[in-house]
């Protein structure tokens, strides 16, 4: 790899459902997982979901989820003086519907709680513009929303901005809080599990969502994580899914790869999607399928954390990244029999200190991304 043009990630943190950093690692390392619940209201009813909830409600609040936010983008800034922090970008990537827009819509849909509604238009996509005002950072924000792949191309857009040379540092915020809408837009599809998360299992019923912050600071200064390449694709089967032979992943983790210079034997291991929805898990193991071998080492990381749909890029990265300063890759929870026999996920902890590792997140709306990070050897 030429690292005189590289991007390094330098820093990580993240808040889960799970705890802070070490908290979440310590739960993970242990399978000591816990998940909580929300009632999520429907045209008709209330049902309870399971939920991976942060330790503090932030839902009712929006100075509350931005205070969150700072809080991860000061962690992370720690180390940066006041004149590399001016050459710092502030990027989010979130799912979150405007609060806004969610109060508009009980006010006109809910028999029960119709009110007359005047919008405070305050939305989570000026969070970056005020927070990085207020930390001193480069004017330079963005806020991206991509569903499930919101962090994640923020990420890749971070690395865009510190190759061209616009500034020499950017943070990456990931962040989902719990919606009313989101949840009962998914329960309404029937996407939703009733107790756990199952990976490409064939008992698998849906996905268990999730709230959680999580950052990342890049930067052209050399560490020993970097990201090689990545790439994202907008190529929709339809509007909530994806083929059945997972084409469309399949062509984003080439991709991916081409532009990374490496092939797929080069890869130490994949950290997979797997929202555990019967559609998707199948679409994926497909896509996987047809471009590695069955000795391909591979995981996922929702049953451990809940699918936190726009925080997800950003979240599942510094977990890998954490758990392998400590030595290990998480093994794939609640998974007993797979859907393709010869493609399993990791079925214990792995020990790993480095390597070459691709990520996948595959989104509503056909947005796909992958991308593909490296540590070297101490």
């Amino acid at each position: 790899m030429n690292r005189m043009h590289s991007v390094f990630l330098l820093d990580y943190t993240l808040r889960s459902a799970q705890g802070d950093l070490q908290k979440t690692l310590e739960a993970v390392r242990n399978n000591n997982i816990s998940i909580a619940s929300k009632e999520v209201e429907t045209l008709d009813t209330i049902i309870k979901i399971p939920y991976f909830v942060l330790d503090e409600n932030l839902s009712e609040s929006m100075e509350k989820i931005k205070l969150a936010i700072k809080k991860e983008v000061q962690k992370i800034l720690g180390n940066l003086s006041s004149k590399e922090r001016e050459q710092t970008a502030l990027l989010v990537g979130t799912s979150l519907v405007d609060q806004n827009i969610v109060e508009a819509v009980e006010s006109t849909v809910y028999d029960y709680k119709k009110r007359a509604y005047k919008s405070a238009k305050k939305s989570i996509d000026i969070f970056a513009d005020e927070i990085s005002k207020e930390l001193g950072l480069n004017p330079f924000t963005m806020t991206i929303s991509t569903a499930c792949t919101s962090s994640v191309n923020a990420l890749l857009e971070a690395r865009n901005l510190i190759q061209s040379g616009v500034v020499e540092y950017a943070v990456v915020v990931g962040v989902e809080i719990f919606s009313q809408m989101m949840s009962n837009g998914f329960s309404s599809m029937k996407l939703l599990s009733s107790d756990l998360q199952r990976p490409f299992d064939l008992k698998r019923d849906g996905l268990v969502l999730g709230e959680a912050i999580a950052a990342v600071l890049v930067g052209s200064r050399e560490s020993k994580w970097s990201i090689m390449g990545g790439y994202s694709n907008c190529n929709s089967f339809n509007i909530t899914s994806v083929s059945p032979t997972g084409e469309e992943y399949a062509e984003v983790m080439q991709e991916a790869m081409y532009l990374s210079g490496i092939g797929p034997k080069d890869i130490t291991l994949l950290k997979a999607h797997a929202t555990s929805t019967p559609t998707n898990d199948m679409s994926e193991i497909h896509a996987i399928k047809e471009i590695f071998e069955p000795s391909l080492l591979f995981t996922a990381f929702k049953p451990y954390l809940g699918h936190t749909l726009g925080a997800c890029g950003v979240l599942e990265l510094a977990l890998l990244m954490v758990s392998i300063d400590n030595g290990f890759i998480p093994k794939t929870l609640n998974h007993k029999e797979s859907i393709i026999d010869e493609y399993r996920p990791l079925q214990e902890n792995y020990s790993c200190d480095s390597g070459i590792f691709m990520l996948n997140y595959f989104g509503f709306g056909g947005n796909n991304t992958s991308i593909i990070i490296q540590k070297e050897r101490s």
